[in-house]
């Protein structure tokens, strides 16, 4: 035995003692005997009873085996000590046994103990009785009540029921009827039903035995279910569909999932949990899908939830700190200024290949270059030096140094808060003047011809961001007031001045409307607001909108209400409403006090950057995106054949710089591209029937005739005819 030997007590002693007269042949005592269980629940195990077998003699005692026989021994157990082997003189060994009646009414057995050396078993008689059940709920049908019914009757499936059977709601009982072993009704009144509640609903068998179930959720819900939570939040487009988690409240069974309001095959796991499993073509498509749950009636539906299915894109991110970034559509490369924190490479304009996500070189521009303006043939780079208060231009493609603008007086060091190139002269700057020494004042927006100060400068209101979009008109903008200004061979004058409508961080312009960070869009033609985009998030403003007039887009960076993590949400730009959202959780770890987000940038047909800092931090990153369906490049609509018709210009010298041409057709696509001589070159849509194309100088080293041709992508699209360019 394993169990150590234990000294029997007086009492004990006492009662081997009566034993051993009742059992004078044998050596061992059982107590007792017999063994009676009285009535237990059919099929419920009953209390354990304590077993004592005591050696009476004065030799060690050898038990050999413990079995249980008889009819009904299959109902008795021994769930104790095994008690098998020596037991010395005076010593005891406990164990216990347990009924389990397997039907109704007397069932009986016998404890059988054998010792080594005596010829006939120690045999104790076993005894109980079965009585009813307990009975076991497995489920209810209806599963949960709508508040405000009449009385429900209420389908209990389990087992164990009998024709006796009450179901109870709490502590009340409820009317019952007996259907089957197996199902019983119950009514439930509707006194019940008057407010949300779970309750607890058992059923209960009388005596003999019998007793209470367990006890099963009966909610009572509200008419209109809610989405509280979605998981997985979004889904990749084009990704393997998978089991989608809505959790809520209000919940009924047979409630359904509307994907976009059409109801989709449902789970229902609880009232406060249902499934459902997107199909391939339900994914095949980014964009903002708007989900709800029907409850069947009389109940309602759900207040829309929106969930994402996400864009593809590629993301590359740079360890490069940056001050400002820009794009030039002739060379294809972004260029950074890159403050002189960055050690040997500092104070340089860095040039990346986006594509490749590369840094392909640094060139010097002097101390502390930060912001930067292209002119519209990319021939000269503008960088604004905060290290010695001047603008220097830049000759490309080889950054050679040109002039030097000064921008300070002999007590003012004042350094360039923005700079913008004229768009029809590049020899023309704004500059908004920001004091170095100061924080929280602007200076005057000034005008230079090469290094030449023009006379007439806009010294009110303050400036701290320009847009240039002719060259005679210029708007500028800060902290919700915005200026539009009068260009000349003289300067600027300032012609209007709009407070508090248009507000955010910064702002954007495209195609004669201004948009703002917080979502306002403004026609200054008209001194009218035109709409909102729902850009801010509760938790977070956006900080960067870009929008895309050809392709009828804004994007906005950041938390939006449509997308709860860190991303890009694209809006229609005619209609103001998000049309599809990109993930950025790659971006980890988590941002303390959230991101920081400037300086966005579209690049190529198909790409963004931005410069992103993190909450709290003075590091920063440049992050390069890469999203043909996002940019709408890429698509699941078949493009049609494209048509060239011709080209502005048609001819070009050779040997003279990049410049600008555009292609007339039609049937152009976002996703539309130009060959020149059968190599892909810069390109930007402009509607179906235009494209830009940006022409490089090397393109027309030479004379000749270059063939241009236009190509759309798939599915459907194809070549468009050739037409021809010629260089003198």
């Amino acid at each position: 035995m394993t169990k150590p030997l234990r000294i029997a007590v007086v009492a004990f002693a006492s009662i081997v003692l009566a034993c051993s007269l009742a059992q004078a042949q044998s050596p061992l005592a059982v107590y007792p005997n017999p063994i009676q269980f009285g009535t237990v629940a059919l099929n419920s195990p009953s209390f354990p009873a304590n077993i004592y077998l005591s050696n009476t003699s004065a030799a060690v005692v050898n038990i050999s085996s413990i079995t249980i026989s008889g009819t009904n021994s299959h109902d008795f157990a021994v769930t104790g000590e095994a008690c098998i082997g020596p037991l010395p003189p005076s010593g005891f060994c406990e164990t216990q046994l347990t009924f389990t009646p397997s039907a109704m009414g007397a069932r009986s057995a016998s404890l059988v103990v054998a010792v080594t050396g005596v010829t006939t078993p120690i045999s104790v008689p076993l005894s109980g009785t079965g009585g009813n059940p307990i009975p076991t709920i497995t489920s209810l049908s209806p599963a949960s009540l709508y508040v405000g019914s009449s009385a429900v009757t209420v389908t209990i499936n389990g087992t164990g029921f009998l024709t006796s059977s009450v179901a109870f709601v709490q502590n009340s009982p409820l009317t019952t009827t007996y259907v089957s072993a197996t199902q019983i009704k119950a009514q439930v009144p509707a006194s019940d039903l008057s407010q949300s509640n779970i309750f607890q609903l058992f059923v209960s068998n009388p005596p003999p035995a019998g007793g209470p179930s367990l006890g099963i959720n009966l909610e009572v819900l509200g008419l209109e279910p809610s989405i509280g939570a979605v998981s997985p939040p979004f889904v990749v487009a084009g990704s393997t569909p998978g089991p989608i988690i809505l959790n809520g409240n209000n919940f009924m069974t047979g409630a359904r999932v509307q994907w976009n309001g059409v109801n989709v095959p449902t789970t229902y796991v609880s009232s406060s949990e249902l499934q459902f499993q997107p199909t391939v073509a339900e994914l095949a498509t980014a964009g903002i899908v708007e989900l709800s749950v029907t409850n069947p009636s009389p109940g309602t539906i759900s207040p829309v939830s929106t969930f994402e299915v996400t864009s593809t894109l590629t993301l590359t991110i740079l360890d490069l700190p940056a001050n400002d970034l820009v794009w030039d559509p002739f060379a294809q490369v972004i260029y950074a200024s890159v403050p002189s924190s960055y050690g040997v490479n500092g104070n340089s304009i860095a040039v990346i290949n986006p594509t490749a996500g590369t840094v392909t070189g640094f060139h010097f521009a002097g101390s502390e270059p930060t912001k930067m303006a292209l002119s519209a043939t990319s021939n000269y780079l503008y960088v604004g030096l905060n290290g010695n208060g001047s603008v220097q231009r830049l000759v490309l493609p080889a950054f050679t140094k040109d002039i030097d603008i000064n921008l300070s007086t002999s007590s003012v060091l004042n350094v360039a808060a923005d700079v913008k190139v004229s768009p029809t002269n590049t020899h023309t700057i704004a500059v908004a003047l920001n004091p170095a020494s100061c924080c929280g004042f602007l200076g005057p927006l000034e005008f230079f011809t090469d290094s030449t100060k023009l006379v007439n400068s806009v010294i009110s209101p303050s400036i701290s961001q320009i847009m240039f979009p002719t060259g005679t008109t210029l708007y500028g903008y800060d902290s919700g007031t915005l200026s539009q200004i009068a260009v000349s061979s003289t300067g600027g004058a300032l012609t209007t001045q709009w407070n508090n409508i248009v507000n955010g961080l910064n702002v954007q312009y495209a195609a004669g409307l201004i948009y703002s960070a917080d979502g306002d869009v403004f026609n200054p033609g008209t001194g009218l607001l035109l709409g909102t985009y729902d850009v801010a998030s509760p938790c977070c403003s956006t900080d960067q909108v870009l929008p895309n007039s050809a392709i009828n887009r804004v994007f906005a960076v950041g938390i939006t209400p449509f997308f709860s993590s860190f991303g890009i949400t694209s809006y229609n730009l005619s209609q103001f409403t998000p049309e599809a959202v990109a993930s950025l959780a790659a971006l980890v770890p988590p941002f303390s006090g959230g991101p920081s987000v400037s300086n966005l940038i579209q690049w190529g047909a198909n790409g963004l950057a931005f410069i992103l800092q993190a909450g709290g931090s003075t590091n920063s990153q440049i992050v390069i995106v890469q999203s043909p369906t996002l940019l709408l490049t890429a698509t699941k609509t078949a493009s049609p054949t494209p048509v060239l018709k011709s080209l502005s210009p048609t001819t070009a010298t050779h040997g003279t710089g990049n410049f600008l041409m555009t292609v007339h057709g039609s049937n152009f696509v976002p996703g539309s591209t130009v060959t020149w001589n059968g190599k892909a070159i810069s390109a930007n849509y402009l509607s179906p029937t235009q494209v830009r194309v940006y022409v490089p100088a090397s393109h027309i080293s030479s004379t000749g005739t270059a063939k241009i041709l236009v190509k759309n992508p798939t599915p459907g699209g194809g070549e468009s005819n050739i037409v021809g360019f010629t260089v003198k």
